[in-house]
């Protein structure tokens, strides 16, 4: 094993150039005991699935680059946060002056961390321990869908090729193999679950540094979860392959339904550091989410934000030219991102999330166990036990409340009314459009701070309705009044990978901007 690790690590420093540059974690000996020894309680694989779990993330509390892995993109994008900071004379990605030295970092994070140790543990375990294998595809899954969904194609059924290449995917292929993937870890720790409740013989092992806690059926639940997210993620496009795909995951053990079950890794969420002057002062509330939960009084808003100076909840608009006031002189003005990030936990999947992916599906007219009403309600009142802010009946039934007009305390230009205009109150009246938009607003809301998924989601969807930038300084590469659509690919990959990249772009279908939709992104949504 130690010699086929050896080879691997060779052939893929030498061949995936500007994917990934560190493959010191690929030979290294945790322990110093022999191949047996590790064996005996699967040490072998304990170092690997941690790091694929500590890896979906840049963690530590001073390295930048986990504020660019997806604080100062796909948080900005969602219409979560707002950036106070004028990086690069405002010419950064807020204002869709997409930034080369910002955007390779969720490209180089996962395929580091995630496709080496994936790969590692492939070795390991496909031949040999099948409940490993599943459980190493599962995380694999997690991370590379956002990577996709940020770029579009990407590299990866040729990962670790022999031959020294490293072909890009398309992004069809990629699902497809996600699919796959997910359905062999489902059944093979179906069988599992029947022999142990739980991947180590010690209960407390504490390999798994999430709350599943190495419990088996939670790890089912949450491939199930991700394979509902995925099947939703592809519905305009493949809609009979994701109607599939969703009622699959909803049989079995089903998907995370209660806030018991909710995957959540344990570790102090990096944007606690980026919010506020006495931190780095890099991020606060966007304007898109306060006018939403202003508009309907949300109380989940406590939980959120802090309050600025004035006792409201005041947000940063996208595109917003912004000076030192925002971020210091004035910077009490704006609220910072509040407890939901300073918890000492980072949500992967939460049960709300699945309700409102139900609720879609229910609407789509999908088997899957209830209806469209029944699970978005159920939905925000998940949501509002997860936070703990009480009852949601009254929020529930409000017919009246929308979205609030912003305004900017220090600069009128960035004003804007309320954009996203539907109220909470299921109304089996309203047209299939409007049903979506009240189940995405609320799926949007209830899963906050996770802005990738809350990007993708935006861009499939059209929901909620965002804020466009107060200023596009893209010079044309986003057409002014429409929004940004992807990342371009890391710009390593034009010199390290020319075959790989050229490919990558030709089976994008279009140009490298942050203008292409990807293929999931039809600007339709089926029902």
């Amino acid at each position: 094993m130690k010699n086929k690790l050896l080879m691997f690590s060779t052939i893929l420093a030498l061949s995936l150039g500007g994917c990934t540059n560190n493959f010191e974690d690929i030979n290294t000996n945790e322990t110093g005991f022999s191949n047996e020894q590790l064996e005996q309680d699967f040490n072998q694989v304990k170092a690997p699935i941690k790091a694929m779990e500590r890896g979906m993330y840049v963690l530590v509390a001073d390295d930048w680059v986990g504020d660019i892995q997806f604080n100062l993109n796909a948080d900005i994008f969602s219409g979560y946060m707002g950036t106070p900071h004028n990086f690069e004379g405002n010419a950064n990605n807020s204002t869709y002056a997409l930034l080369d030295g910002w955007n390779y970092a969720e490209w180089d994070q996962k395929y580091n961390k995630e496709m080496v140790n994936a790969y590692k543990l492939q070795l390991l375990t496909k031949d040999k321990f099948p409940q490993f294998y599943a459980w190493s595809l599962i995380l694999k899954v997690y991370a590379m869908h956002k990577t996709t969904d940020y770029y579009g194609p990407i590299v990866y059924s040729g990962f670790g090729n022999a031959d020294g290449t490293t072909p890009y995917d398309s992004q069809k292929a990629v699902y497809d193999q996600f699919f796959s993937e997910l359905k062999f870890a489902v059944d093979a720790l179906t069988v599992q679950a029947k022999l142990t409740p739980t991947f180590f013989a010690n209960p407390k092992d504490e390999t798994d540094g999430t709350t599943a806690g190495g419990d088996i059926v939670k790890w089912i639940k949450f491939a199930n979860s991700l394979r509902l997210r995925l099947a939703m993620r592809i519905s305009n496009v493949d809609p009979v392959k994701a109607k599939a795909e969703a009622e699959a995951a909803v049989a079995g053990y089903g998907v995370i339904t209660s806030n018991d079950d909710n995957v959540l890794y344990k570790a102090d969420h990096p944007v606690a550091t980026y919010s506020g002057k006495d931190n780095w002062a890099d991020i606060n509330a966007g304007a898109a989410i306060c006018s939403v939960m202003n508009g309907y009084n949300d109380p989940r808003r406590d939980k959120f934000f802090g309050k600025s100076s004035a006792g409201t909840f005041q947000g940063i608009r996208m595109g917003s030219l912004v000076d030192d006031n925002y971020r210091f002189a004035k910077a009490d003005q704006f609220s910072i991102i509040g407890d939901v990030v300073r918890n000492s936990t980072i949500p992967w999947f939460c049960a709300s999330e699945a309700h409102f992916l139900l609720a879609e599906a229910a609407l789509k007219g999908w088997d899957v166990g209830g209806s469209a009403q029944s699970f978005y309600e159920s939905g925000i009142a998940t949501s509002f036990a997860q936070f703990g802010v009480g009852s949601a009946t009254a929020y529930t039934n409000d017919d009246v409340a929308m979205a609030a007009n912003f305004t900017d305390p220090l600069n009128a230009a960035n004003n804007i009314a309320g954009a996203n205009l539907v109220t909470v109150k299921w109304s089996n009246a309203a047209s299939n459009e409007v049903k979506l938009q009240k189940i995405i607003t609320q799926k949007w809301i209830a899963i906050f701070p996770d802005g990738q998924e809350a990007w993708a989601e935006t861009r499939r969807t059209g929901y909620p309705k965002l804020f466009l930038p107060t200023n596009n300084l893209s010079g044309g590469k986003i057409p002014a009044g429409t929004f940004v659509r992807r990342l371009n690919f890391a710009v390593k990959q034009k010199t390290a990978n020319p075959a790989g990249y050229a490919q990558g772009v030709q089976l994008l279908g279009g140009v490298d901007t942050g203008a292409t939709r990807l293929w999931w992104d039809t600007g339709v949504n089926k029902f």
